[in-house]
C-alpha cells in the first residue's frame, strides 16, 4: 500500500503520542480499513454454481458408491411409502443427498482456503505497513524533516493533557507520586506472568523511593535508603 499524505501524518502523530509501532499498525488498519488493499481472492460460488461444475472420475465413482449405499439403506422405507414410484423417488433423494454433501464439502474446503489466504494477506499487509511506518518515527535516521514540526506540536499537545502545572507544591507532588505508586501496585497484582510482575515491582520501587525522598525533604529529615541490600555483599561482610 502506498501511503498518502494523510496516512503519513496519522503515523507521525501516533508516534508523537508515544504509541508503539505494533499499536500504530493496529490503529491504522482500524482507521483506514476501507482504503486498504482487498484480499483479492474470488468469492465463494453459489450452490447452483457448485452443482454446475462437472464431476471428475474420482467424484463420479464417489457418487455411484454413495447412491448405492443410500439405496440399500433406505429401500425398504421408500418401498413402503411410495410403492411403484420407489425407484424414482429413491434415486432423486439419493442424488439430492449426494449433492448436499458435495456442496457442504466444497464450502468447508473453501472456508479453509479463504482463512489461510486471509491470514497470509493480513500478515503480509501488517509487515508492509510496519516497514513503511518505521521511518516515520522521529528517531529513525530517514525520518522526513518536513514532519518534524508536526511531531513536536503533537507531542506538546499530548503532554499538555497530562501535565500538572502546580507540582512545585509539595502536597501536589506527593499526591501525584502516591497515585502513580498505587497504579503500579494495581498493575502488579493484575500481572499474569513473572516478567511483567517484575517490571511493575521495579517501577513501584522507584516511585516509592522518590516518594520517601520527597517526604523527607518536605519535613527536613534525612532521606531513608529503602534500596534492598545485595545478599552477596552481606555475606562478604560476615
Amino acid at each position: 500500500m502506498k501511503l498518502k499524505e494523510k496516512h503519513k501524518q496519522f503515523v507521525v502523530k501516533s508516534f508523537a503520542c508515544f504509541m508503539k509501532l505494533t499499536d500504530i499498525v493496529d490503529a491504522f488498519i482500524e482507521e483506514f480499513e476501507d482504503e486498504l488493499p482487498p484480499l483479492g481472492i474470488p468469492e465463494m460460488p453459489t450452490v447452483d454454481q457448485i452443482m454446475a461444475e462437472p464431476l471428475d472420475d474420482s467424484e463420479l465413482r464417489s457418487r455411484s458408491e454413495f447412491i448405492a449405499m443410500y439405496v440399500r439403506k433406505n429401500l425398504k422405507a421408500f418401498d413402503e411409502k411410495y410403492g411403484k414410484e420407489t425407484d424414482e423417488k429413491l434415486n432423486e433423494s439419493a442424488l439430492a443427498a449426494f449433492n448436499e454433501r458435495r456442496a457442504d464439502k466444497y464450502i468447508k474446503n473453501y472456508q479453509i482456503y479463504f482463512n489461510q489466504e486471509r491470514a497470509a494477506h493480513e500478515k503480509q499487509r501488517r509487515q508492509d505497513l510496519f516497514n513503511q511506518f518505521r521511518r516515520l518515527d522521529i528517531n529513525h535516521r530517514q525520518f522526513p524533516e518536513k514532519y518534524r514540526d508536526l511531531f513536536n506540536q503533537t507531542r506538546d499537545e499530548y503532554c499538555a493533557n497530562y501535565r500538572v502545572p502546580d507540582l512545585i507544591s509539595p502536597e501536589n507532588l506527593t499526591r501525584e507520586l502516591e497515585t502513580l505508586y498505587g497504579y503500579q501496585k494495581q498493575r502488579l497484582f493484575q500481572a499474569e506472568d513473572p516478567e511483567e510482575a517484575t517490571k511493575h515491582v521495579a517501577l513501584a520501587h522507584q516511585i516509592l523511593k522518590t516518594l520517601v525522598a520527597c517526604n523527607a525533604l518536605n519535613t527536613e529529615q534525612d532521606i531513608v535508603n529503602i534500596t534492598p541490600q545485595d545478599p552477596k555483599a552481606l555475606e562478604e561482610k560476615k
